[in-house]
């Protein structure tokens, strides 16, 4: 997908200001844009051309905007007004509205704009794509490269999350143990704690099958993902475990980078 630009409106005549995207997808021209109906969120895609679009070109010159993708992320925009200010928390600024319908664009989570309008005409909507997962040195940073997003986790999350990155096979909760040193070495790197014993501990409990650390672990991080990507996408990225019992990432292996 290509990126050609971010066009924002702002708030006019008490219809609430609205963030889209213009890109290009298998040599096809395309937009999206988050709208809010009745304070409930809707995403929406078209094809063609944006500036043809009654949701866009209704407002007025003066309340339409355009940025790059990385000036709205980093805030340059947030200065504008989409909505009432009491509406301000609920609705989010342009950088975190965009950071989303990035996500909901990739995810598929869109619906043609023509049923906006009260009718309905089928066209084509881009298949669903996934983001790699770069992985840092020393485990600093996960990132979804084409999401803009870091996964921020806590360190035994983290640690978790990263062992099931490099174990790509899948692996049973009861043979957890046996990569016990495996998992203490990424926690020691993630956390940079130099006390052993207290390494040991926390890995030991994390590896107790009995235990409720690993199933506390794993909820966390299928609660964040899905926070974060939505239901759609979040199944391809958390931890589940298969029909044979193992627990594995759904991502295709070839997804995951990590940096040497």
């Amino acid at each position: 997908m290509q990126i050609n630009s971010i066009h924002i409106t702002t708030y006019q005549e008490r219809t609430w200001g609205r963030v889209y995207v213009s890109y290009q997808l298998e040599q096809k021209q395309y937009f999206a844009f988050k709208n809010f109906i009745n304070s409930m969120e809707h995403n929406f895609i078209g094809n063609g051309c944006l500036d043809d679009e009654p949701a866009f070109n209704w407002f007025s010159l003066d309340k339409r905007f355009e940025f790059s993708v990385n000036e709205v992320l980093e805030g340059k925009a947030d200065r504008l007004t989409l909505t009432p200010e009491k509406w301000k928390g609920k609705y989010g600024t342009p950088s975190v509205l965009l950071k989303r319908l990035l996500i909901d664009i990739y995810s598929g989570n869109l619906t043609p704009v023509e049923r906006r309008r009260g009718w309905f005409e089928h066209f084509h909507i881009p298949k669903l794509q996934l983001s790699d997962i770069h992985v840092t040195k020393e485990y600093k940073q996960i990132v979804l490269n084409e999401y803009y997003t870091e996964l921020s986790f806590e360190p035994l999350m983290k640690t978790l999350y990263v062992f099931f990155l490099k174990h790509t096979e899948g692996v049973k909760r009861t043979d957890l143990i046996d990569h016990s040193e495996e998992l203490q070495l990424i926690y020691t790197q993630i956390t940079q704690k130099s006390d052993l014993k207290k390494v040991r501990q926390s890995i030991a409990l994390l590896t107790d099958s009995l235990g409720k650390s690993f199933d506390e672990k794993i909820s966390k991080i299928k609660k964040q993902l899905t926070d974060i990507l939505g239901e759609k996408l979040a199944k391809y990225y958390r931890i589940h475990k298969s029909d044979t019992e193992e627990y594995i990432i759904s991502l295709p292996p070839s997804k995951i980078k990590f940096d040497e």
